[in-house]
């Protein structure tokens, strides 16, 4: 299978300039309390996610909240919403969240097939996993969701699920984003 090629090329950054994760006198306190449980959780020291995002105190909570009903709380499925975060970050090149969700896919249920698939081009799912795939794709790669793809789609899906998925895809974009300019390491294992 072919690997992925998205269109945009990540620009070289020096990432000695780059804040990496916040340092715990600049998080938010609740930011760096999730991180010691999320560590604890997926095995690992830290979750680097939350003490980047935790600088900016006063949005922290409400990010937390809204990211959590996306999932693991969201309307989609949990093992759907592995896929398109999987594929997301496949598609961006976002090292960390694809990482971190391929074991977090693996506890919801996909299979190393499911994983290997959706990080490659041809990803062969069909049915409604492979229309919530190609949805994805065109949001990350076009910002919009084409005729075809959007007619498929809406074979397999209601209108509230495509809501959370925009918005499950949207958010991971945002996330994939804010790793890449703040040059967020990967989670150190135990």
């Amino acid at each position: 299978m072919a690997e992925l090629n998205f269109p945009l090329k990540k620009l070289p950054i020096n990432t000695a300039t780059r804040p990496g994760p916040g340092k715990p006198g600049e998080v938010a306190v609740l930011a760096r309390l999730a991180d010691r449980i999320g560590g604890l959780v997926q095995g690992s020291k830290t979750l680097n996610l939350f003490p980047a995002v935790g600088r900016a105190r006063r949005n922290f909570l409400p990010w937390l909240v809204y990211s959590g009903m996306l999932m693991p709380f969201g309307i989609l499925s949990r093992k759907e919403s592995e896929l398109v975060i999987l594929r997301v970050a496949a598609l961006r090149g976002a090292d960390y969240e694809l990482e971190h969700h391929k074991r977090l896919g693996k506890k919801a249920g996909l299979t190393a097939a499911d994983i290997e698939a959706v990080q490659q081009a041809e990803h062969g799912l069909t049915g409604r996993r492979g229309a919530l795939l190609a949805a994805a794709d065109d949001i990350i790669r076009h910002r919009q969701i084409s005729d075809e793809v959007y007619a498929e789609l809406m074979r397999y899906i209601s209108e509230k699920e495509l809501t959370a998925l925009l918005l499950l895809v949207t958010n991971y974009d945002g996330l994939a984003t804010l790793m890449d300019v703040l040059n967020i390491p990967l989670d150190e294992p135990k």
